[in-house]
Formats: C-alpha cells, sequence, structure tokens
C-alpha cells in the first residue's frame, strides 16, 4: 500500500521529498525550492529520525546531508539501502563538508543514486532530481562487498575518525567564522548604539534648548525641522524641499524683508552666528514672536554650504511681559489711590453729612437749599471718581453675589437701549446650560454700561451689538486663553461683547486698557471706563482680552469665574436702605478723625441714638471696662496704634455678646493686607455714606 500511494504522488507529478538536515537554514531553503515547483517536503534533523519518518511514511526521495549528529548520512545511507523497503527510493547527498573525490566514492559505493556539493544552484538541482526520478522505482542492490567492509571493526575505526576529523575542522571553521561574525556583529551594534545615542542626544539637546531646531542644506535646498514644528507653529511638516518656502510665506510682512535679506548679507558674509527676531503666522492665524539663533557652516573656501539652528517661541513671554507691565502700572495707580482714598472719603464723609444735615435745617430757604444741593451734587462726584479710581486700580470693595450672566444682561437691555439708540441692533446668544458665575452685580452692569458706550462711539453709522457666552475649562495644557492671561486652573464663563464698528488700529490695541487712554475728542471721554472693566474684571478673579481690526469692529471677551457651592453670603448696599425702625439703643463710636467722629455723633444722635464717642480704640475699652452700656460698637479698622480687628477682639473678651460695625475709607486690599487675613468677621460700612445709609447700617447691625 505505501509503494501504491508513492505510485500515485509520481503520477500526480507531485513529489514527497524528506529533507534531513541539522540546519534550519538548510531545510528552509530546500522547503521554499521544492514546494515553489509543487512538491511536497518532510523534514529531519538526523539519520534516526529521517529513518523513523521513512518507515512510517516512505517518501519518493531522499536528500540528505553527510555530517549530522547522532546518525550522520553514510551511516543513514548504509541503513537506508540494507532496509527492504527503503532501499528502491532514490537517495541524494547534499553536503557542503565532505567534498573530496573519496568522499564521494565512498558514499556511491554505499548506494546513492546522486552527490551534490553546496551551494547548487537551484535550476542545476532542480533538474539532477528530476534526472533522478526519472531513473523510475528500480532496486539497486547495494555492493554487498562495500556494505561488508564497512562491517569490518578497522575499517569502521578508520571511518570514524575520518568522521571525528571532518567534525573537528568543521567546528574549528565554524568557531573562526563565528568568532569572525561575532566581531562584526558587536562592531555593528556598537555603532548603532552609537548612532541613536547620539540622534537621542542631539534630540534631547534641541528639544532643551529651543522649540523648533532646523537644519539647511543649501547645495539641495533641502530643510529638516525636529518634532516640534507641527506643535508651535499648528502646520504639518511639509516636504524637505519645500519647507524653506512655507517657512518664507509665514513670515510677517512687516518682518520678511529684514529677515530674508539679513539673511542673504550673513551668507555672503563670513559671519558664522546669527540670532533674528521675527514673527510666524500660526496655523490658527495668530502671530508667534520667535527667537532664531543659528551657525553657519562652511566649506574651506569660505562659503557658505549649511545652516543648522532652532527657534524658541517667545509669545507667551511677551504677553505675559506686557501683562506685568500693565499690572505694575496699575499697582502704581494702586498705591496712589489707596493712599489718598482713606483721607479723601473722610473728607468726604464730613462734606456729604454735613451738607445733608444743612439741607434739613434749612428747608425754607429755597436759595440755601440750591447751594446745599450742589454741595452734594459736588461730594457724590466726589466720591464716584474715587470709586472709579479705585476700579482701575483693582482695590474697590466687591460684594460678589451668584449670578445668572443671561437674566444680568437681560435685566439691563433697557437699559442698552437707551445708551445704544434705536440705530444699533442687540443680539443675545446665551447657551441653556451656562453655569452661574459669582462678582459683583453692580459692577459687572458698569463694564457691560462701559463697553455698551464704547461700542456706541465706535458706530456712528449704526450697527450690531451683539453679546454671547460659553462655559470654558482652563487648565495647565496648552489654551488659547492661557496664552493671554494668568487665569488659574478652573472654570469660567467667557462673556463677550462685540460690535461692527471701526475697529481698533493695532498700535492703539495694546493700550486700550490702560487708565487715561483714549482715542476719543478731547472732552469725549476719561479714559477710565475700560481700565475699570480691566480692573473689574481682575480683581474678580478673572480677565479680559480684545479683538481687533481696523474696520472689522472690536470684541471684548470676559472671563468670569463660576460659582461653586450654594449662594454667597453678603448684604447689598440697597438692603441697608431698606431698615427702617425707630432707632433705640447705645453706639459707642471709635474714629481718630475729629471730624469724622462729630458728624456720625451728630447724625445718629438726630436719628434718635445715644452715642459714646471714643477717639482711640484704649479709650473706648476703658469705657467698656467702666461699665458704658454698649448695644454697638462702631469701629473705623485701621487707625494709628491699635487697629479695629484688635479692638473688637478685646471688646468681645469683656462683651461676648456684643454687636459690631466696620467703618473704613480704605479699599478692601488695604484692609485685608494691614490685617493679613481674607475677611472681617462682620460688616463694613465703606466711606464715604451719607446719613440714611448711616442710620439703615447702624440698624441693621444692632438687630444682629
Amino acid at each position: 500500500m505505501k509503494r501504491i500511494a508513492a505510485a500515485r504522488n509520481q503520477e500526480a507529478d507531485v513529489v514527497q521529498a524528506l529533507v534531513v538536515d541539522d540546519k534550519e537554514d538548510n531545510v528552509y531553503y530546500l522547503r521554499v525550492l521544492l514546494e515553489a515547483v509543487g512538491h511536497q517536503v518532510m523534514a529531519a534533523p538526523n539519520g534516526v529520525v529521517a529513518l523513523e519518518k521513512a518507515q512510517a511514511a516512505p517518501p519518493d526521495i531522499i536528500i540528505s546531508d553527510l555530517l549530522m549528529p547522532q546518525m550522520d548520512g553514510y551511516a543513514l545511507l548504509q541503513a537506508w539501502k540494507s532496509d527492504p523497503i527503503l532501499q528502491s527510493i532514490p537517495f541524494i547527498v547534499y553536503t557542503a563538508t565532505y567534498t573530496e573525490p573519496e568522499d564521494e566514492k565512498l558514499a556511491r559505493d554505499l548506494g546513492c543514486d546522486e552527490f551534490l556539493l553546496k551551494p547548487t544552484e537551484p535550476d542545476v538541482f532542480l533538474s539532477v532530481m528530476n534526472e533522478v526520478l526519472g531513473r523510475g522505482f528500480v532496486t539497486r542492490p547495494s555492493d554487498q562487498a562495500v556494505l561488508a567492509r564497512y562491517g569490518n571493526e578497522p575499517l569502521f575505526k578508520l571511518y570514524s575518525h575520518t568522521l571525528v576529523r571532518k567534525l573537528e575542522e568543521k567546528s574549528t571553521e565554524l568557531e573562526r567564522v563565528n568568532r569572525v561574525l561575532r566581531q562584526d556583529i558587536e562592531r555593528r551594534e556598537r555603532a548603532e548604539a552609537a548612532l541613536r545615542e547620539s540622534e537621542e542626544r542631539f534630540r534631547l539637546l534641541a528639544e532643551a534648548t529651543t522649540d523648533v531646531a532646523w537644519d539647511w542644506d543649501i547645495a539641495t535646498n533641502r530643510y529638516w525641522v525636529s518634532a516640534g514644528w507641527f506643535p508651535v507653529l499648528g502646520h504639518p511638516v511639509p516636504a524637505a524641499d519645500q519647507l524653506g518656502s512655507l517657512w518664507r510665506e509665514l513670515l510677517h510682512p512687516d518682518d520678511r524683508i529684514r529677515v530674508l535679506d539679513s539673511l542673504e548679507q550673513d551668507l555672503q558674509s563670513d559671519v558664522q552666528i546669527r540670532f533674528v527676531k521675527y514673527r510666524l503666522r500660526h496655523g490658527n492665524g495668530h502671530w508667534l514672536h520667535v527667537d532664531d539663533r543659528s551657525h553657519i557652516l562652511r566649506d574651506e573656501s569660505g562659503r557658505a554650504k549649511r545652516v543648522v539652528g532652532g527657534f524658541t517661541d517667545r509669545t507667551r513671554q511677551i504677553r505675559l511681559e506686557e501683562q506685568i507691565q500693565r499690572t505694575q502700572r496699575l499697582e502704581s495707580l494702586g498705591q496712589l489711590t489707596g493712599g489718598v482714598a482713606h483721607d479723601f472719603n473722610n473728607l468726604l464723609t464730613v462734606i456729604l453729612g454735613n451738607a445733608q444735615l444743612l439741607s434739613e435745617e434749612i428747608q425754607r430757604d429755597p436759595r440755601l437749599i440750591t447751594l446745599v444741593n450742589m454741595v452734594l451734587q459736588a461730594a457724590e462726584k466726589g466720591a464716584e471718581l474715587t470709586r472709579h479710581l479705585l476700579a482701575v486700580a483693582r482695590r474697590q470693595p466687591l460684594e460678589p453675589e451668584r449670578l445668572d450672566a443671561e437674566k444680568v444682561v437681560r435685566g439691563m437691555l433697557p437699559l442698552l437701549k437707551n445708551v445704544l439708540g434705536t440705530r444699533i441692533r442687540i443680539n443675545l446668544d446665551f447657551p441653556a446650560d451656562l453655569p452661574p458665575i459669582l462678582v459683583d452685580a453692580g459692577q459687572l452692569d458698569n463694564a457691560l454700561l462701559n463697553l455698551a458706550v464704547n461700542a456706541r462711539d465706535a458706530m456712528v453709522e449704526g450697527g450690531c451689538f451683539n453679546i454671547s457666552a460659553s462655559s470654558i475649562r482652563v487648565d495647565n495644557e496648552s489654551n488659547e486663553v492661557v496664552i493671554d492671561s494668568n487665569l488659574a486652573p478652573g472654570s469660567y464663563v467667557a462673556l463677550s461683547v462685540a460690535d461692527t464698528g471701526a475697529g481698533i488700529a493695532a498700535d492703539d490695541l495694546p493700550h486700550v486698557f490702560e487708565p487715561f487712554f483714549t482715542t476719543k475728542a478731547e472732552g469725549q471721554g476719561s479714559g477710565l471706563g475700560l481700565a475699570m472693566v480691566f480692573g473689574f474684571t481682575l480683581q474678580s478673579g478673572g480677565h479680559v482680552s480684545v479683538e481687533s481690526e481696523p474696520g472689522q469692529g472690536a470684541k471684548f471677551t470676559l472671563y468670569l469665574p463660576c460659582a461653586q457651592g450654594g449662594s454667597t453670603s453678603g448684604k447689598a448696599a440697597s438692603t441697608l436702605t431698606q431698615v427702617a425702625q425707630k432707632a433705640k439703643g447705645t453706639v459707642v463710636v471709635v474714629e481718630d478723625d475729629p471730624d469724622v467722629r462729630a458728624y456720625v455723633e451728630n447724625a445718629l444722635k438726630s436719628a434718635g441714638y445715644h452715642v459714646c464717642p471714643a477717639q482711640t480704640p484704649e479709650q473706648a475699652l476703658e469705657l467698656l471696662r467702666a461699665g458704658q452700656v454698649c448695644d454697638l460698637l462702631f469701629t473705623d479698622i485701621l487707625m494709628p496704634g491699635m487697629n479695629g480687628r484688635e479692638l473688637v477682639k478685646r471688646a468681645r473678651a469683656l462683651r461676648p455678646e456684643l454687636e459690631v460695625l466696620y467703618t473704613t475709607g480704605y479699599a478692601g486690599h488695604e484692609i485685608h493686607a494691614s490685617l493679613g487675613q481674607a475677611d472681617l468677621d462682620d460688616d463694613v460700612l465703606h466711606k464715604p455714606y451719607r446719613r440714611e445709609k448711616l442710620v439703615a447700617a447702624v440698624g441693621l447691625a444692632m438687630r444682629g
């Protein structure tokens, strides 16, 4: 049955070949060669395995190496030709070790059909194999005398010694080849490791010293850029021969001629190190400020052949420097206004209060009432100017509360329509899921009103006034908002106010938030409106940005912090005026300014309160220790010696249930800086204040 199966394979021109070789590469080569012409291949690593496979499934032909472990090719050939079933199957010896004529003679004496030396050309090998197969399955009796010779012990020992010698020679040769190969591999590995280390060192050095490294081969006009190109510029990296053209296109029009001329001059001169600043257009359209440093490499004749360099994006740094400069100017103004505000507010408190008291005493004389009202109006304007300056300097007292931005804007629509007039259309765009914000409601109204006035003046012929909002999240990763500001990470509402007016000139754009800067005609603007908006947003923990081009209108975006948790505590000033009750009780007034102290004493007495004045905190404590009745301690905060907070602490040590109302002519910033804490425990009445506000605040505080 086995011979019938073999005959069927032969008839179908599909040969089952048994390849015997201990080298996998040799087996793989023969397998690919034979299977490529439609034959099937079995493999065995030595003679023992080959006999087992052949006896289990006789092949059509066997192709065997000679030098193999366990049973070599000679022993396999002898056993093969001695087997009654296998002896008729063709046997081809394919060797690279036994190459001498006597080696071939021995193999043929043992009965091999062909003797081939490695390597043999594929076509020759297949031709010989087909010729052997074409001889037919005729049993070729082995030369029994020859076989008998190998049963003789001396000859067998000689054969064994020959094998050992061949193995030793082959082993020595392999060791030499392997040693040379290992040395070559080690050299290659060291070279590759050095190359990888050099490339990694260059990459790390380029990333550490610059944002984008570049290399220009002048002869071929081909460029290479580092991986920072796309993250920094926002443009995909083009082909090496097109990168130079793209770089020239990205140069700012005002910088292009200067940069290219200086490059050409440096290439033609003997300059080696060059440094230039210019602007490049980012993929999203804005301009980057870059510092470009490079080294010009020259040949023996001094001609430039290559330029290697890198540029660093300084946009964030420049914008932060500009912001720091603006902040420093505001800080200087704040120090000035903060120092003046206290004394000025004390004066205004006396003027406002006494003028109001005077107006009540002269109700029957219209001429005197007019004069008093003029004094009141002048004092109110002075107080308003002080508030404006404090707003610009970010030192105004704020009362932040949880607000719905859309409701605030819609509530201001009637006022905005009156300010903008009939020729300007108002458009609103608010998402349904806009989170609440935490800002001072009155100051937000003032900011929107200032932006509306600014937009109205920019749209002389009419236009559109667009108010929109969106929620944003600022984190530590790249963000366009972070580039322009020092916004802390968190959630914000971006409230945008845009107009379709004349726009702002590029030279004026960096100065729009500066105090007293205005492009309007003399007498038509104070230059404080946008500065107040800037101060309010920064003091609220946010930021404001502006986008504008001449003829394209302007867009102001207020980044306002989102409210967290429940509603914000705090009493608005309007709440104070709603208190109406019969004045009862004794108020201890602590005020170092004699004019203010006298005004407060008269105002509270006229309202029905008993008043006990004290010039210093020490005097107030003496009164309390002496048993002075006190339903409310009304004290200034910052005074020579002991401050109001320390006074309250000591007073409550004497009377734990004592009610307290603070007052001050300073802004909140100076109060917190002086007291070294974030908040006071009780309410604060800010100077200047009118008589009714004083009386209402005292009544509200006394009620606890």
